[in-house]
Order: C-alpha cells, then structure tokens, then sequence
C-alpha cells in the first residue's frame, strides 16, 4: 500500500512522515539569513588559507633514493675515512720511526739455527736504535716469515740466562718495536721470535723460529 502525497506515492512504512511533513507550512522551514559579515569573512579565510598554501616550501618527494642517498653519503664518507686512517697507520708503523729520531747503536741477524722447523726459510735484522727521549727499540726487517694459521708471530727480548723475558707485542712485520723504558737491553740482549697460539696465555710458547744475540 502506498500513500499519495503532492510529491507523489510514497510507501507504506513512509506514511509518518508524510503526515508530518503535510502538518508543516513554508514558514516553518524557512532559514534564517546568515549575519552580511560571514560570507566576507569565510572568503578571506579561505584566501588566506590558499595564500599560505601557496607560499609553504614543497616538501621533497619521498622516493627511496632520495630516503637513502644521506645513509649512503654517511656510509662511504666512514668507509673513505677509515680507509685513510688503516693507510696512515701502515705508513707510521713502517716508516719505522714512530716520529721519534734516534741513533743505531748495533745490528744484528736474527736465524733459525736449532730452532722450530716451522721458520726453517725465514730470516731477518734487528738494529737496536737509543732514542732521543733515552729509551730503546728495534728497527725489524724481515724476510719470508711464516703462515701461522690460527697462531701469530711474537717478538720478545730475553736476558742472558732465559728467565726473564718482556713481549714486544706481535710481529707485524718491518717496523719499529719499543722496548719498555725501564728495560736496559745489555741485560735484555737476546731478541727472539716465537709462534704463539691464540689462547690468551701471556707466556712465551717456547716455540722459537729466529733469534739473535746483541753484542752490547
């Protein structure tokens, strides 16, 4: 069943409404005139709007070039300068000097007679230098030292009746070696090298492959 209404059939369920909408003159739908000062003020809103708009800077596009072009900047500039600090740092140990002039005072050949096997081919030079500041080291030169998989070659000086002994820390090949200021190397006169494993252990191994005696 449908209801007529001047808008024409409506159903039903509907049927309400129409009778309400029937009991309403014009007047009561009639709106309100807004104030003569809301449609100027609406349009420089919304000028003022466009105009901020306008003149706010584009944010860059998101792209994901543009999201990791600073990481990748960062990541070579870090490399770069690693790579220039590894090159610097080979340059300082090789040179041999360490920045501190010094005089020779004796060389001396560091061999494999009766010792391991293992160093059988190599050979190298030490020369004892005094530097300046009073203190001692030893200028290494070296050939053909082993491959020490799993293990490093040590650098030590040792005093005449093999009892005591100080580490001049790995041999990295060609370069100058500190001894520790308060050591005298008349009383420390035997520059040896050992092969040492990776264990932690501080002592020497007794596992020798060079070793040479200062005359001073």
């Amino acid at each position: 069943m449908s209801y007529d209404t001047p808008l024409g059939p409506v159903p039903e369920e509907y049927a309400d409404l129409a009778a309400l909408a029937r009991t309403l003159s014009l007047s009561d739908t009639h709106l309100d005139s807004p104030p003569d000062d809301l449609w100027p003020a609406i349009q420089h809103r919304v000028a003022a709007g466009e105009q901020a708009h306008m003149n706010r800077p584009l944010a860059p596009v998101d792209t994901a070039a543009n999201r990791f072009a600073p990481r990748r900047m960062y990541v070579a500039l870090s490399a770069a300068a690693a790579i220039v600090a590894a090159i610097v740092g080979l340059v300082a140990f090789a040179s041999g000097d360490n920045g501190l002039p010094g005089t020779r005072v004796e060389q001396l050949a560091l061999t494999n007679k009766g010792l391991e096997s293992a160093g059988a081919g190599s050979y190298a030079t030490a020369t004892l230098v005094r530097i300046d500041n009073g203190s001692y080291a030893l200028d290494i030169d070296t050939s053909d030292l082993p491959s020490v998989p799993e293990s490093f070659l040590e650098l030590w000086i040792i005093d005449k009746t093999i009892s005591g002994m100080y580490s001049l820390g790995p041999l990295h090949g060609n370069g100058r070696y500190l001894l520790p200021e308060h050591v005298d190397p008349v009383s420390f006169p035997i520059v040896d090298v050992s092969i040492e494993p990776t264990d932690g252990k501080p002592a020497h191994s007794g596992k020798s492959i060079l070793r040479g005696q200062l005359a001073a």
